[in-house]
């Protein structure tokens, strides 16, 4: 299974929302660089960065830290926030970024998200943030209609990368993971899923990585490391256990 710890960017700091409440920001390092390069030094293969700002605003406004990132250190990077069109989908991959996660274009503009799956393959995550069963998009501020059945059907026989399962009313709520919310997941997208939102503990990684041949592929976690509730190192550790 593959750790993946979660910068944040908001107004170029590294921050930690709770239920994505942009009013609602912890700021935890003021230099995403510096963090970025910390988790490469406790031995992380992976990054998952989300431009808060470009998720609002719909482009990509901390671009400019984001590129400083993937110059700085030599681990890979899952990147979301502000992808809109293919010229943005483009730079990203030129720049040197392993995937893209696309959450709002699912809805807004399926046809190119097609596209760009086609375009790259096994690079294009699908970012599936769900309130009560429905997907959520752009900064999770408007809800729709649209169920992980309804997106399974319509990507099943696509190469995409991964799909990405938020529990939004979990993340960043320090309760605990919702396992039967991971499971349900897993059992409607024929690839393995990452998990995301609620991770609070070692105890909550374990039992990810004990239901791992389920199709979990990953977890992402953010508070609870930057809160010093998991240690990255003992967290890799259970995640490298085959």
């Amino acid at each position: 299974m593959i750790l993946f710890p979660a910068i944040d960017i908001k107004n170029g700091s590294c921050v930690r929302l709770v239920q994505g409440k942009m009013e609602e920001a912890t700021v935890f390092n003021e230099d995403p660089v510096d963090q970025a390069k910390i988790f490469e030094s406790k031995g992380c293969k992976w990054i998952h960065i989300v431009d808060l700002d470009g998720a609002i605003k719909g482009y990509s406004v901390n671009q400019k830290i984001i590129k400083e990132i993937i110059s700085s250190v030599n681990i890979k990077i899952q990147l979301g926030g502000g992808i809109r069109n293919i010229k943005t989908i483009d730079k990203w991959f030129e720049i040197g970024v392993e995937r893209l996660v696309v959450g709002s274009l699912i809805v807004n503009n399926p046809n190119l998200v097609k596209k760009a799956i086609k375009k790259y393959p096994g690079k294009i995550v699908l970012g599936i943030d769900l309130i009560d069963d429905k997907l959520a998009i752009e900064g999770w501020v408007k809800k729709t209609d649209i169920s992980p059945v309804d997106i399974a059907k319509d990507y099943e026989n696509l190469d995409i990368a991964s799909f990405i399962c938020t529990n939004i009313k979990k993340d960043g709520a320090m309760q605990g993971i919702d396992l039967n919310f991971i499971l349900n997941n897993t059992n409607i997208f024929k690839k393995p899923i990452i998990a995301s939102g609620g991770v609070t503990s070692l105890k909550d990684l374990q039992t990810l990585k004990n239901n791992e041949t389920k199709g979990i592929e990953g977890v992402i976690c953010g508070r609870a490391i930057y809160e010093g509730k998991i240690d990255i190192i003992e967290a890799n550790k259970i995640f490298e256990i085959n």
